[in-house]
């Protein structure tokens, strides 16, 4: 064991070419990492588990990741590798974690979206965990590695008490600068979100761009909105609501969106199941229009909606803060 130690050291310092990058979402089809969390709440004395998921993963052979929380908060209790080789259990010291995994001998790396590991925290104390993936060196079989480090400046806003479990998302996409506060201090995540800074979100997200030949009916060249729709409908990502209108102003529905969404995702060459399973686990999903059942249903199998309240609330609207987990979802499918 003391020598398989050494060779995962030795990986992890052996670096030939090193290709730095930073940022918490990535476009697709580039190789990512990402923390998901089981719960998004827990009280004290409960446990959480957080696993590190590999995307687009090309020849992974070894990686080293560090993982920072709040040690008021949590307590780290133990991890698992998913995947078959040497694993070094996480060292702990004020917060930061360290964790690094190698295959053995001559063999090829890991390829595709997978598993990395899971690691479990206690609960000591309510509050922000802040558990955040701050970096990771990804060596292939050559032992060239690749850092993706995340430890820029956090863009953060003043009213984001009470949305803990979109915080987050939210500092990740405003650092890209794919999504603006409604001031320099302040992000109203409870209020709705329109139709047209939707549709603004999702080319920004998925960096769409189209040389677009007409526009609807009620969006004028002065909007700061008209390049995005207008790149949106020559794609294909939104119709409008007739007589080509498109409404910018209104507040989106739940359905709609999923419905823009599950567009946007197959133009960005995401693949969607075609034959989702039904949506019979929630209890309005009699409420859904024909039209949106099909990309209802998709993002609920992709778990990119979720639902509340065993409901998935088509003609609701949705708020800034779900809408933000929305697209950091989709940047890290």
């Amino acid at each position: 064991m003391k020598n398989a130690h050494l060779i995962v050291i030795s990986l992890l310092a052996a670096v030939l070419t090193i290709c730095c990058m930073s940022g918490a979402v990535h476009a697709q089809g580039e190789t990512d990492f990402v923390l998901r969390q089981s719960e998004n709440d827990a009280a004290p004395g409960q446990s959480i588990d957080i696993t590190l998921n590999g995307s687009n993963l090309k020849d992974l052979y070894a990686y080293e990741a560090l993982i920072t929380y709040d040690p008021a908060v949590v307590e780290f209790v133990e991890a698992e590798s998913k995947l078959e080789g040497f694993f070094i259990p996480p060292k702990t010291n004020d917060g930061k974690m360290i964790i690094a995994y190698t295959k053995i001998g001559k063999k090829d790396g890991e390829n595709g979206s997978l598993p990395l590991c899971t690691i479990s925290f206690k609960v000591k104390a309510q509050g922000d965990a802040n558990i955040r993936l701050a970096s990771v060196k990804a060596l292939d079989p050559s032992l060239t590695a690749s850092v993706y480090d995340w430890t820029s400046p956090v863009k953060t806003f003043t009213d984001l008490e009470g949305y803990q479990w979109a915080k987050m998302q939210i500092e990740a996409l405003a650092a890209q600068g794919i999504i603006k506060g409604t001031s320099e201090t302040t992000f109203s995540p409870g209020a709705n979100i329109t139709r047209a800074d939707f549709i603004c979100l999702l080319v920004r997200a998925l960096d769409f761009d189209a040389e677009a030949d007409s526009d609807f009916n009620d969006v004028s060249p002065s909007d700061y909105f008209y390049k995005e729709v207008g790149i949106a409908k020559k794609l294909g990502v939104v119709e409008g609501v007739g007589d080509n209108r498109l409404m910018p102003r209104e507040s989106i529905t739940r359905q709609d969106m999923m419905v823009c969404v599950s567009r946007a995702m197959k133009i960005a060459g995401m693949k969607l199941d075609e034959t989702a399973s039904d949506l019979s686990m929630f209890s309005d999903a009699g409420e859904v229009a024909q039209y949106a059942l099909i990309p209802a249903a998709q993002l609920v199998k992709e778990e990119i909606i979720m639902g509340s309240s065993g409901r998935i609330n088509p003609k609701g609207t949705a708020t800034r803060a779900e809408t933000a987990v929305i697209i950091y979802r989709i940047l890290n499918r």
